[in-house]
């Protein structure tokens, strides 16, 4: 019982710093470098390149708005990622393409608008349909089926037990969707009909969290579109109990989540929330936006991060976010810099260092 106290005593007591919390006197530059080195080692990324990545496309749909092809491609040895490629079929190729990431639902057909159910109705309805809301606003949309959820679920098995079954083998199962994302923006540069230098990422919930880190480590990665999966984590990841596939091993030892999305800077990042949200407290999403804009200030852009706020509970909000996602695209009038180098990765480098 002694024992049981001390641990109590120390679990509601102040948390300490995060050691690379954001701290505006340090070099950005240098701080990112070492933040996004550790942030590749918690998400156990390999090192190694995973090899040929095997895309393949099958025509599924044509409507008279767009065209979807079934896709995959092998993310590693063992793992083919399935997905779906919408298209528009006006607008000028190569297409601008967003990655379309679905929360925990009964699978990537949710982000298509394809329901199986009265309640996967109700979560389209929610603005799930990421998917069909890309195409039709000019995008290509890359949809892709995250571990342990859908097709890629393992019978019998939840994600949150998965989770607890890879965190045992080293590798943490966010870290291998991390990883899938990152092998999707390379299917995307294999294709001559999309853009591999306008590339988004985006989700609701579990699809948000996995946008966010995925555009923390991948520089190919334009805009993150983070909805419903933002805040500090004493707001989100320790407020209320979330599926064990979303935890970190120590990374709140290192930073939390408004520092790291210092690592997006000076790329773009829209977050999304419900005032109402029951698993992401609203202060703690104000909060975590402020310490994000003074992230995106150091870095010479404070304005490439907003936030766009609904007066409902967990869904999207497609009204709201995207006239903000379009006035985004609309600024990217050429390629910057090193944004698109093909199959080189920030994480990759740094880890080696």
């Amino acid at each position: 019982m002694i024992g049981y106290a001390v641990c109590s005593a120390a679990l509601a007591g102040e948390p300490d710093r995060p050691r690379l919390a954001f701290d505006p006197s340090r070099d950005v530059d240098q701080w990112q470098t070492e933040l996004r080195r550790e942030l590749c080692q918690i998400l156990a990324l390999p090192v190694d390149s995973p090899g040929e990545l095997r895309g393949a496309r099958k025509r599924d749909l044509e409507t008279d708005d767009y065209t979807m092809d079934c896709v995959e491609f092998r993310a590693e040895p063992g793992e083919v990622v399935p997905g779906y490629l919408l298209l528009p079929k006006s607008g000028i190729r190569p297409f601008p393409t967003m990655i379309c990431l679905q929360g925990h639902a009964p699978g990537m057909h949710i982000s298509i608008g394809r329901a199986n159910s009265e309640k996967e109705e109700s979560l389209i309805k929610g603005g799930r349909d990421i998917a069909i809301q890309a195409v039709r606003h000019g995008w290509a949309a890359l949809v892709i089926e995250q571990r342990a959820f859908g097709a890629r679920a393992e019978e019998g098995v939840s994600c949150g037990n998965q989770a607890l079954f890879d965190l045992l083998k080293g590798r943490p199962l966010t870290g291998q969707r991390v990883l899938d994302v990152m092998r999707a923006v390379d299917f995307i540069a294999e294709q001559r009909d999309l853009d591999a230098s306008r590339i988004g990422c985006m989700g609701n919930s579990a699809g948000g969290t996995i946008s966010f880190y995925a555009a923390c480590v991948e520089p190919r990665i334009r805009l993150a579109v983070v909805s419903c999966s933002f805040g500090t984590f004493e707001s989100t990841w320790l407020y209320k109990q979330h599926c064990a596939c979303g935890y970190l091993p120590g990374l709140l030892k290192v930073a939390d989540m408004p520092d790291l999305a210092g690592l997006i800077a000076p790329r773009h990042l829209i977050i999304v929330a419900g005032k109402q949200d029951y698993l992401a407290r609203f202060d703690g999403v104000e909060r975590g936006y402020e310490v994000a804009r003074q992230c995106f200030a150091a870095s010479g852009h404070p304005n490439r991060v907003t936030l766009v706020t609904g007066e409902g509970g967990h869904q999207f909000y497609p009204d709201l976010a995207w006239p903000v996602i379009q006035e985004t695209l609309a600024g990217w009038k050429f390629l910057v810099g090193n944004l698109n180098p093909l199959r080189v990765r920030v994480c990759e480098i740094e880890c080696q260092q």
